[in-house]
C-alpha cells in the first residue's frame, strides 16, 4: 500500500479515506465493504454547525504523505494520521464560523493546478503548494473543493461558474452545472457537488447517496462515461454533501 500521490486521483483502488464522522452508517458500512478504512473527521465547534465535519473545511492533501490541517485538529485524528506515516503540516488560520473565515483550508487541486480565493488561503498551504510546483489560479469561489469534482488531471464538474470559467482558461475540459438543488446539506439550502463524492479506485467514484437524485445525474453521467469513470451509490433515498470524500491511501 501507499501514499495517493496525485490529490483526490488514486492510481489503484483506495484503503484509506477521510470522511465527515457524521456519515450515515450505512455509507460507512458500504465503503468498509469495499476494503476501505476511514479517518474520521469529528464537527469543529467554531464552525456552523451543517458542515462543521466537512473534510475539506478542516484537512487538505496536498501530495503523497504531505497534509496541512487547521491548528485545532483533535489529537486522536492527528495521531491516527500520523500513525499511517502522514507528514503533517498545521495551517496558521484558525478557521471561524462565517464566510471567508471558514474557507482557509477549502482548496480544489486538480492535477498539477489549486483553484481557491487566494486572498484567503492559509498561508501553509500556499508555500507547499509553490514548493511542490502547482499552478495557484484564483477564483471567486472560497468554497472551491465543495464546488468541483474532479474527474481526471485535466477535467472537472463543477456547479461554480467563476471555477468553470478558470478551469477553460487554463484549459481543462469542464462539465458546468447549475446548482443541484437535491443535495442535502441539513441547514442550508442545498449542498455542492464536490462535497458530495470522491473517487475510491483509479476509475471509481462514490457518491454520498443516490447519483440519479441529482438534477443533472443524465449529464454527469454521460462525463463519467466519456472519461471512463464508473460510479457506486453508497445510499438511495437522496444524496448528501460530506464535505467530500478524500483518498489518502492506496494499493499499489
Amino acid at each position: 500500500m501507499g501514499f495517493i500521490r496525485q490529490t483526490l486521483l488514486p492510481e489503484w483502488d483506495v484503503t484509506l479515506l477521510a470522511v465527515d464522522a457524521r456519515m450515515e452508517t450505512g455509507m460507512k458500512d458500504a465503503l468498509i465493504s469495499y476494503g476501505i478504512s476511514l479517518v474520521e473527521i469529528p464537527p469543529y465547534c467554531e464552525l456552523q454547525e451543517p458542515v462543521a465535519g466537512h473534510v475539506d473545511m478542516q484537512i487538505i492533501h496536498i501530495t503523497g504523505n504531505i497534509l496541512v490541517c487547521h491548528p485545532h485538529l483533535p489529537d486522536a485524528v492527528f495521531k491516527k494520521l500520523k500513525k499511517y506515516g502522514f507528514d503533517i503540516y498545521t495551517g496558521e488560520t484558525g478557521l471561524k464560523r462565517n464566510y471567508p473565515l471558514d474557507i482557509a483550508y477549502n482548496v480544489a487541486i486538480v492535477g498539477d493546478t489549486a483553484f481557491h480565493n487566494l486572498k484567503y488561503t492559509d498561508r501553509v498551504i500556499i508555500e507547499l503548494l509553490s514548493r511542490f510546483k502547482f499552478r495557484l489560479v484564483h477564483v471567486n469561489q472560497g468554497y472551491s473543493k465543495c464546488s468541483v469534482l474532479p474527474v481526471s488531471g485535466n477535467a472537472i464538474i463543477t456547479d461554480d461558474p467563476s471555477i468553470g470559467k478558470a478551469a477553460l482558461k487554463e484549459g481543462f475540459e469542464v462539465l458546468q452545472i447549475p446548482p443541484q438543488t437535491k443535495i442535502l446539506l441539513p441547514g442550508f439550502g442545498y449542498g455542492f457537488i464536490g462535497g458530495a463524492a470522491g473517487f475510491i479506485s483509479r476509475d471509481v467514484i462514490a457518491f454520498a447517496g443516490n447519483i440519479d437524485m441529482l438534477d443533472s445525474s443524465d449529464e454527469i453521467k454521460d462525463f463519467l462515461n466519456k472519461h471512463n469513470k464508473k460510479w457506486v451509490n453508497l445510499g438511495y433515498n437522496g444524496i448528501h454533501d460530506y464535505g467530500s470524500l478524500i483518498p489518502l491511501y492506496e494499493k499499489s
